[in-house]
């Protein structure tokens, strides 16, 4: 649905977003993927942020929700995100059934709204770069326009925009064939829009910061494995922990965030899988 969300704030001077992507979670509890129980993973985070006491006004969760496309993972999503007790708006990813998690997360009460109005300052855009059946991504026509038709409309507002595929090559020479593959398109229009101050993405299971134009560009961990950095061929890394990142968006425009990982992180993939 394009229909728009209006959420108010708890601080005057700024909002905050928690921002979770790539859970790759299966209906059984032992479900693993590339040496790790995903679903395990996933509680640890949702625990750890949860001891934090920290308190956001959304979440955003930018696809690749389950592994196995059941509707039974789709619900241990939303059941765990729901503890939160904050809205929390979605998109799909690549590995995503789009109308199995429509279907559940509408019983869980999780937004479909692409468009979001966060105080009186802020507009988060939710763009959906799934090609069915491909690992990589692209913005149809209709996208774009939303895109285009929502800066305009609201270009009062400082904007965040999300999508699922990365528009920025990411550093490895695999991953980046399943790239966003019209980002030309999407940064023509970031440029004709002063308003837009940031745009985040999942799908590279990396933590990565860039000046995108005006843009806060990143990409945020997955909560499960991540994949090593600067690599030509597919690797899992050893090092980095599942993570999440969390996001102020300051009533000036600014945008600070912060990735945080697993402290203990007792995940380790199996590093002898040459893909998944």
């Amino acid at each position: 649905m394009r229909s728009l969300l209006k959420l108010p704030i708890r601080n005057k001077n700024y909002g905050k977003i928690l921002h979770i992507t790539d859970t790759h979670l299966f209906s059984e509890d032992d479900g693993s993927l590339l040496g790790i129980n995903s679903n395990a993973s996933f509680q640890a985070v949702i625990n750890e942020i949860g001891s934090s006491n920290k308190t956001f006004d959304l979440i955003v969760a930018t696809g690749d929700f389950v592994q196995d496309s059941s509707k039974k993972a789709y619900a241990r999503f939303a059941e765990q995100i729901n503890k939160f007790n904050t809205p929390c708006v979605w998109l799909a990813g690549n590995h995503d059934n789009y109308e199995g998690m429509q279907d559940v997360f509408a019983d869980y009460q999780l937004a479909d709204n692409k468009i979001v109005q966060l105080g009186d300052n802020w507009l988060i855009v939710l763009l959906n770069s799934q090609v069915i059946g491909q690992a990589y991504g692209f913005l149809p026509e209709s996208e774009l326009e939303f895109l285009h038709n929502a800066l305009t409309d609201h270009s009062d507002r400082n904007t965040l925009v999300f999508l699922h595929h990365h528009p920025i090559n990411s550093g490895c020479h695999w991953l980046d064939h399943h790239i966003l593959k019209n980002s030309d398109q999407l940064e023509q229009i970031i440029q004709k829009h002063s308003n837009v101050k940031g745009i985040g993405w999942g799908h590279i299971h990396q933590k990565q910061d860039y000046v995108w134009h005006h843009c806060h560009a990143f990409s945020t961990p997955s909560t499960c494995f991540q994949f090593k950095p600067e690599c030509y061929d597919f690797q899992v890394s050893t090092e980095d922990a599942p993570g999440w990142r969390e996001i102020t968006l300051n009533t000036d425009g600014s945008i600070e965030s912060e990735v945080y990982r697993l402290a203990d992180n007792q995940f380790l993939p199996d590093v002898s899988q040459n893909g998944y």
